[in-house]
């Protein structure tokens, strides 16, 4: 393992916490997946060569380095060796395709760019007027590309000195905010779920999500890191993808969605096979209900989560009925503003956040009526001042396929067909509880819009893409 160097920025909390683990005992084996299985102390050894690598290339503290790729140990490997670097980590999803990695060009001053490509998307990016490409290759010994750029000084926005990670988030009106952290709110995040998951040395944390998503980003990354809890991730949205293969363990701990945790009880039930796991819903408006046959397969309570992207973990439960919610450390919930008989939920935490622009008074993030208070947008049931039960948010902010998405945003993209003239986009569930996205519509002329599904795969992400359109009679037909 390198020594830092004196003359460079002090490594980021990421890179400190593998570095703990090491000098605790560096040998035990850390992370599982399809490609490799890797000790701490090799995490820490690939980290060191790649950071040597990036600082050949001029990479150094401050600069924004975004990373675009699936659930691959490589993905681990960069987050080590840009936090050693002092610079900011920006996990960028790769369901958006290149347009995030655009989008965050324009908003923040990107110094490099390192994806992966996949299928269509081989093509080499091309920035936004004012970036100068400097150089263009390939990370070595793998199919990672790597662009490292000059970013234009104007007009592109500036983050704390303090700043080691930062992602976009949606906000209820479609506009994209840059949530800014620092060492100490990751630390913050990371002990909040250890704490809540009891996460220890016997666990091992499994996820077969997209790490970039917050979502999963913060307990399940961030969890492995303050903990002694072993990571096992698949590059595949399905949960068996990455069970069968380790069947032996202390205790495992399952974070996932609904579905993917229904689909894996009903193929285990059908093979009549139990499967002794902790499943964990980062999804906190999900009935109880749905926990008996997860229960019933797996042999344990599901545990809920309520998460929010601008501040990370807020509280867990257990899915029984009557349960509360427990707190995260530095955590303060209590009802806000009455809607349609429930009461919203909102925060307050012992550190402000930043957010690039800062959400309004009103919106999720935004300030509450009270000074240190943010809205969550949840509506929430509270008994004996407790929170029990999150029924459903106020906005217009859903979760798609673990993903937060603005509900305006799909109008505004569906809108700009040259043949709509009014849309809505609607949340419905199917059978199973899952949430998707119901358009309808109204548009000129009597044909039907044969492009309709084409228009929006081509300007919106695939999860934000409507599963079901309707049209309904025009102003002028009623």
């Amino acid at each position: 393992m390198d020594q830092p160097n004196p003359t460079q920025a002090a490594p980021g909390q990421i890179y400190r916490w593998l570095v703990g683990a090491v000098e605790r005992g560096g040998s035990q084996r850390s992370v599982d997946s399809q490609e490799a299985t890797l000790s701490r102390r090799g995490l820490l050894i690939r980290a060191d060569k790649r950071a040597r690598e990036l600082t050949a290339l001029k990479i150094g503290p401050g600069d924004v380095v975004a990373l675009s790729m699936g659930n691959v140990p490589e993905f681990l490997v960069l987050l080590l060796a840009v936090s050693k670097l002092g610079a900011v980590i920006m996990p960028v999803d790769p369901a958006n395709g290149d347009r995030s990695l655009l989008g965050a060009c324009e908003r923040l001053r990107v110094r490099a760019v390192i994806r992966r490509p996949r299928g269509l998307e081989n093509a080499p990016l091309v920035y936004p007027e004012g970036y100068r490409l400097i150089a263009r290759r390939k990370l070595s010994g793998s199919l990672l590309d790597l662009d490292v750029l000059d970013p234009p000084a104007d007009h592109r926005a500036s983050l704390p000195a303090d700043a080691e990670f930062v992602f976009e988030t949606a906000g209820a009106d479609g506009t994209l905010r840059d949530i800014v952290r620092a060492g100490a709110e990751l630390l913050a995040i990371g002990e909040a779920t250890r704490q809540l998951l009891d996460l220890d040395a016997g666990t091992h944390i499994a996820c077969a999500q997209p790490l970039t998503s917050p979502r999963f980003f913060d307990p399940v990354l961030f969890g492995w890191l303050a903990s002694e809890a072993r990571l096992v991730i698949a590059d595949n949205p399905s949960l068996l993808a990455l069970l069968p293969s380790h069947p032996s363990y202390e205790r495992l701990v399952v974070i996932d969605l609904l579905y993917n945790l229904q689909g894996a009880a009903r193929d285990l039930k059908a093979a009549g096979q139990v499967r002794e796991l902790t499943a964990v819903l980062p999804q906190a408006t999900i009935s109880a209900a749905h926990a008996r046959p997860l229960r019933q397969v797996f042999g344990a309570d599901p545990i809920q989560l309520l998460l929010l992207e601008e501040i990370g973990v807020l509280a867990a439960r257990t899915m029984r009925r009557g349960e509360r919610y427990r707190l995260a450390p530095g955590i303060e919930l209590r009802p806000g503003a009455e809607h349609d008989g429930e009461r919203e939920i909102i925060c307050k935490r012992q550190r402000p956040f930043t957010a690039l622009p800062q959400p309004p008074a009103g919106q999720v993030g935004g300030p509450a009526d009270e000074p240190g208070w943010v809205h969550t947008g949840y509506l929430g049931r509270f008994a004996a001042g407790e929170l029990s039960e999150v029924p459903d948010r106020l906005d217009r902010l859903v979760n798609l396929e673990g993903r937060r998405a603005s509900l305006d945003a799909i109008e505004r993209a569906l809108a700009e067909h040259r043949r709509i003239t009014w849309v809505r986009a609607l949340v419905e569930h199917d059978v199973d509880g899952n949430p998707f996205v119901h358009a309808r519509y109204r548009a000129t002329g009597v044909t039907e819009l044969e492009d309709l599904d084409e228009h929006a795969v081509a300007t919106l992400p695939p999860y934000l893409v409507p599963r079901v359109f309707t049209r309904e009679p025009s102003d002028e037909a009623a």
